[in-house]
């Protein structure tokens, strides 16, 4: 039942991500280049929560600039607009049909390759200003030893940021889906219950600390976030997900759920569309001088 903690905590901090990485090959088994393509249109919510990261960040003109996890690559292009050509971007992800994606946005300062945590040993030692991880973190799956290698690859000074979920969030939907597998299933499978938002949070702080970076700032802000339907709000999380979206359940359960799931979000309709809130913590490590 492991994948259905990872979904639980997909949708507490809302992943997947403009920048995504899956914790093991297996997790992006579903995904295609359709769903790819289809993310990269729905996926304002993590870019526009990039682009506060990158700020937070103050990324400089010339920087060299790592993305981990960049996924269809509209953060990374932003970022290549701030570095101009003095600078230079580099996106990796382990999904190639992402990266298949991100390539068309490929310029003289942004190269994209695929590629997961486990192969940072690509870089050289202090070789990078800027290492961020946006909606990237709770999918790495040795995150201690990701964090010693991002601290090698930093050079004297260099910063990473993270943005992940906060430990105190809105719970609507993780309601939904868990009145949706009641609703289904007759039961509530017990890793619903895992409090998997505030676990992460407080390991992404424990790790900076043991990994020698010094915290430079800690800020949580509320993002409210519209689907006009639905439907849409589905698709944009089976395509953050790669397909993998409640894969651990029998297709005709699966569909059933995300049937009851998609009711249950349209029964919130308003003028507006579907208001689905979360909390976001953005980290901001320093490598020290």
């Amino acid at each position: 039942m492991k994948k259905i903690a990872l979904f639980l905590a997909f949708l507490f901090f809302y992943t997947c991500t403009e920048c995504r990485l899956y914790c093991q090959p297996k997790s992006y088994t579903f995904d295609s280049l359709q769903l790819a393509a289809e993310y990269d249109r729905l996926s304002d919510p993590q870019f526009n929560q990039g682009r506060e990261l990158v700020s937070l960040l103050k990324i400089k003109r010339a920087d060299r600039v790592l993305d981990i996890g960049c996924g269809t690559g509209r953060l990374a292009a932003y970022v290549a607009g701030i570095t101009g050509k003095e600078g230079k971007v580099i996106g990796i992800d382990p999904s190639p049909f992402r990266i298949a994606i991100a390539r068309r946005r490929e310029k003289s300062n942004l190269l994209f390759k695929v590629a997961g945590t486990e192969e940072l040993s690509l870089f050289e030692d202090n070789s990078f200003d800027v290492v961020y991880l946006n909606s990237v973190f709770h999918w790495i799956a040795d995150r201690a030893q990701a964090m010693v290698e991002i601290y090698r690859i930093l050079k004297p000074g260099g910063k990473l940021g993270i943005a992940m979920g906060a430990k105190h969030q809105d719970s609507l939907l993780v309601s939904i889906l868990r009145q949706s597998a009641q609703s289904v299933l007759g039961y509530i499978p017990k890793e619903f219950d895992v409090n998997e938002y505030q676990r992460e949070a407080d390991e992404a702080l424990e790790l900076s600390r043991e990994s020698g970076f010094k915290i430079k700032e800690i800020k949580t802000r509320h993002y409210v976030d519209l689907f006009r339907s639905g439907e849409e709000c589905i698709r944009f999380y089976e395509a953050s997900s790669g397909g993998s979206l409640l894969r651990e359940f029998p297709d005709f359960q699966r569909k059933k759920i995300l049937s009851q799931i998609e009711e249950r979000l349209e029964r919130l309709k308003t003028a507006k569309g579907i208001e689905i809130p979360h909390n976001i913590l953005f980290l901001i490590d320093e490598k020290p001088k």
